[in-house]
């Protein structure tokens, strides 16, 4: 047996695991132990709330993890398309199965204690949206895109997410420009 740190992470990525191949109801503590191979009573040392501080625990790793990826993806030095190809990335390279490990965590937030469920979604908005509408706002001050903040941010987030990009520069720029293309002013030329 390893120490305490490992085991503790070794139970938060089989958890993990878990939770994106199952959901949050199809979780097993039993399973989770016996895939570290501890016995259960064992996850309740490192994680005296058992399942739902096991889900806090990941959930919070998770969105921490986003928000550097996010957080860097906004200080790209250059254009809006350069800061959005960055951020197109960035939000791609989450997938841990077919349905996407943040659809897993957001799910499970209706099976949780409101403490928790407030807490995790407190987190994301911060860390998460909040940063990226803040970007989509300075672009429409400045007057390279038009619409609301929140709907920009939205779109190209759902965008962004609906297509594995991990490995595809070229469908990052893709990406980037169509949702440009729909965002930017029109210029009247009658």
């Amino acid at each position: 047996m390893t120490d305490g740190t490992d085991t503790r992470t070794q139970i938060m990525t089989a958890f993990a695991d878990q939770l994106a191949a199952t959901g949050y109801a199809g979780i097993s503590l039993v399973g989770v132990a016996g895939n570290v191979g501890i016995r259960k009573p064992s996850i309740y040392h490192h994680f005296p709330g058992g399942k739902e501080d096991l889900y806090r625990a990941v959930a919070q790793e998770y969105i921490d993890g986003l928000h550097l990826r996010i957080e860097k993806a906004l200080e790209v030095q250059g254009s809006l398309e350069d800061r959005l190809i960055a951020l197109a990335v960035a939000c791609s390279e989450h997938h841990r199965s077919t349905i996407s490990f943040e659809q897993r965590i957001y799910d499970a937030l209706d099976q949780v204690s409101e403490t928790v469920r407030d807490e995790i979604s407190g987190l994301y908005v911060h860390e998460i949206l909040d940063p990226v509408v803040s970007m989509f706002a300075d672009a429409v001050d400045s007057g390279e895109l038009t619409g609301d903040p929140h709907f920009l941010m939205n779109a190209f987030l759902h965008l962004a997410r609906a297509t594995d990009i991990a490995d595809d520069s070229a469908g990052a720029h893709r990406i980037a420009r169509l949702f440009l293309d729909g965002a930017r002013p029109r210029i009247d030329r009658g």
